[in-house]
């Protein structure tokens, strides 16, 4: 048989074998441990739940409560300015506009309608007259939200407020109580949606198949389900037979794939590699005041090229994420930046490079001793290299701040990188303490198409203004784009094809030298 394993339909037939058969072992031991393991960690998703549910729906409240305050005309100009600026406050909240008479007027981000439009059936309506939504398709949009309405005004809930929590081994549902009444409405998850009067009893159960935790607080009801086989929790003697079996099967299949890999390297090996031999290159692209062309910027982009292959920065990034090799990339780029860049950027002190840095760098106290330890042998000033961190780095609040400001304190700025992609207000980025945003290029790639994205970015620029951010837009790659963003106030900088693609350190210096 050992003539065989240098042939490839050998190893193929061979792997899929040992797969399919752990496989099958690991569904029968995964069956069992389901039934009988703690319910520990549902109780922690649906008291997560709970808590963002009283969240979202105590700063529905409020907003009405402002909204049927407003100090200015029904939808005026300065209503809807009014509500705008209210929006841009709000974690929760899409929209919040003004009902008449049942006809939705206007809203933050709609402004003001041509004519009024009828509202549609309301899911739940309580004694003081709080109209409830559960799923409703929405004025400015093809898609749907929970929206709840009282007397003039109504608010939008954002679709994705639980997104950040969900579960894959879960199903569930958030539903709402008015205070005030028993009944309750489903209004987010993948259960009961729109559905009245479905709150299952308190604690934990069974019902056949399905395993559940059912939780209320205040205004807002939670039940997570979870679906388990119809093996009974008692083992037979086959279960051991079986477990060894597919635990033999397992390290087979284990074995197999090392001596493979001796021939065949694993991505892992191969950027380990690129990685200690220095293969990793880097490329510039400029970013430039809308307003004048003049290059005031670049962003550092690593590439990979090996034997006439280019491996893409979203194949191998999320690699070294996996493997623990994050840390000693993002030291590559830095290395590669400063051998690229310091001349340039001590000729030219108004100039700074770009750097992008994982969650892994933001929380790791060595990585600002790396950095600066690296810039003073280049004798490169810290002011000079801005770090790019992404939303999701800042999921956790408290630690991001106190990452963010141990950066800061070395001189260093921060920016949001692709900024309205993730679940940060511009308020939230006021606790941060960052210093600029780059705006997605989705929103870039709605100038000229009249989508209502584009009447929100005059707002997040505007905004951003008042929290003292710097501002650049990505994606800018035609004189129609470049003009809008040149046309507002504040000025911006941009980022795109139109002003240069990713390009050598060379022709960032050519860039500078030719206009000085």
């Amino acid at each position: 048989m050992s003539r065989y394993f240098d042939q490839l339909w050998f190893r193929a037939i061979l792997i899929a074998a040992l797969i399919a058969a752990g496989t099958l072992c690991g569904m029968w031991i995964s069956r069992l441990v389901v039934i009988s393991s703690d319910r520990g960690q549902m109780r922690i998703f649906s008291e997560r739940l709970l808590d963002r549910a009283v969240d979202v729906f105590t700063e529905a409240d409020m907003m009405l409560t402002v909204i049927n305050t407003s100090p200015y005309p029904f939808c005026s100009d300065k209503e809807i300015t009014y509500l705008r600026d209210v929006l841009f406050g709000t974690r929760y909240l899409k929209d919040m506009g003004r009902v008449r008479d049942g006809f939705f007027h206007c809203s933050a981000v709609f402004g003001n309608g041509k004519k009024p439009m009828p509202l549609v059936a309301h899911n739940l309506e309580t004694p003081g007259g709080k109209l409830v939504y559960a799923n409703s398709r929405l004025a400015i949009s093809n898609s749907t939200a929970p929206i709840i309405g009282i007397g003039n005004a109504n608010v939008v809930l954002d679709p994705a407020s639980f997104e950040t929590l969900k579960n894959s081994a879960y199903a569930y549902s958030v539903m709402y109580n008015p205070q005030g009444i028993s009944s309750t409405v489903g209004m987010f998850g993948s259960l009961n949606i729109g559905k009245v009067d479905v709150k299952s009893p308190d604690g934990v159960g069974r019902t056949g198949d399905i395993v559940y935790h059912n939780v209320c607080r205040d205004m807002a009801c939670v039940t997570v389900n979870a679906t388990v086989s119809q093996l009974e929790a008692s083992a037979q003697p086959i279960t051991a037979i079986i477990s060894i079996f597919g635990a033999t099967l397992g390290g087979a299949l284990a074995t197999i794939v090392i001596l493979l890999q001796r021939n065949n390297l694993s991505m892992k090996t191969r950027l380990q590699q690129a990685l200690g031999q220095d293969r990793l290159t880097i490329e510039y692209q400029p970013i430039v005041d809308v307003t004048t062309g003049r290059t005031v910027a670049a962003e550092a982009l690593v590439r990979w090229r090996e034997n006439g292959e280019f491996i893409p920065p979203d194949v191998f990034i999320p690699v070294a994420e996996n493997a623990g090799l994050i840390n000693r990339l993002t030291i590559c780029v830095i290395d590669n930046v400063l051998d690229d860049m310091a001349a340039i950027l001590d000729a030219n002190p108004g100039f700074h490079v770009s750097i992008n840095i994982s969650a892994a760098d933001l929380f790791n106290r060595d990585f600002s001793t790396q950095l600066a330890s690296r810039l003073e042998d280049a004798n490169v000033a810290s002011d000079q290299i801005v770090l790019e961190i992404t939303e999701r780095s800042t999921a956790n609040a408290a630690d991001a701040i106190e990452a963010i400001k141990r950066l800061r304190s070395s001189g260093h700025r921060i920016f949001i990188d692709d900024f309205g992609t993730g679940y940060s207000s511009l308020a939230y980025l006021g606790e941060l303490n960052v210093d600029g945003i780059k705006i997605d290029r989705s929103f870039t790639q709605t100038i000229g198409t009249g989508s209502v994205s584009v009447s929100i970015v005059p707002q997040i620029i505007g905004m951003a203004h008042v929290h003292h951010l710097d501002i650049v837009v990505e994606g800018i790659e035609t004189p129609a784009q470049r003009d809008y963003f040149a046309a507002l106030v504040p000025k911006v900088d941009g980022q795109g094809w139109l002003f240069g693609r990713p390009t050598s350190a060379a022709v960032i210096k050519e860039m500078l030298n030719s206009a000085a």
